[in-house]
Order: C-alpha cells, then sequence, then structure tokens
C-alpha cells in the first residue's frame, strides 16, 4: 500500500478520535438544584418576585426540565438552555 494512503488514514483516524473526543467533554450534566435555581435567579431578575415560589421537575423529550415560577413556566434542555413556555393566561 502507498505510503500516503497510510498517512492519509492515520490522520484521518485521529482526527475522528479528537472530534469525538471533544464532542463527548461538550455533555452537561444537569441537577435539578442548580436548574432550579438558575431559572429562580433570571426569573427574579427579570420579573422580580421571590425566589422561594419557585419548583421544578422532570420534563419529557426536548425539555429534561420544567420550572414554574409564579405565573411562568420554564423549560430546560439537556444544554441548559432555557425558554419560557407559557404564561398565566396565555401562551
Amino acid at each position: 500500500m502507498p505510503r500516503q494512503v497510510v498517512i492519509t488514514t492515520a490522520t484521518l483516524v485521529v482526527l475522528a478520535a479528537l472530534v469525538g473526543y471533544w464532542l463527548g467533554q461538550r455533555q452537561v450534566t444537569v441537577d435539578a438544584s442548580g436548574v432550579i435555581e438558575a431559572v429562580a435567579d433570571a426569573h427574579v431578575a427579570d420579573h422580580g418576585g421571590d425566589r422561594a415560589q419557585c419548583v421544578g421537575w422532570p420534563g419529557r423529550e426536548d425539555a429534561v426540565f420544567h420550572v414554574r415560577c409564579g405565573a411562568m413556566l420554564y423549560a430546560v434542555d439537556r444544554w441548559g438552555r432555557v425558554t419560557r413556555m407559557q404564561q398565566e393566561g396565555g401562551i
């Protein structure tokens, strides 16, 4: 087998391994108390109120966690991104 083919194949294998390792390190661990605290802090900063009024529970499908603060419902995905889903009285 030509030397250039071996070098190219080895380079591609190493690059694929490095990209796989990098993507694996990007995994985010989400714990319940940290999620509730982060969403509560953001809610209080945006809307005021009390952090103690926020409660959370496990979600389904894209949202791995839901947090309700007063009338607002927030969804948190597996990467830790927060989206406001609905507000009491409408979506």
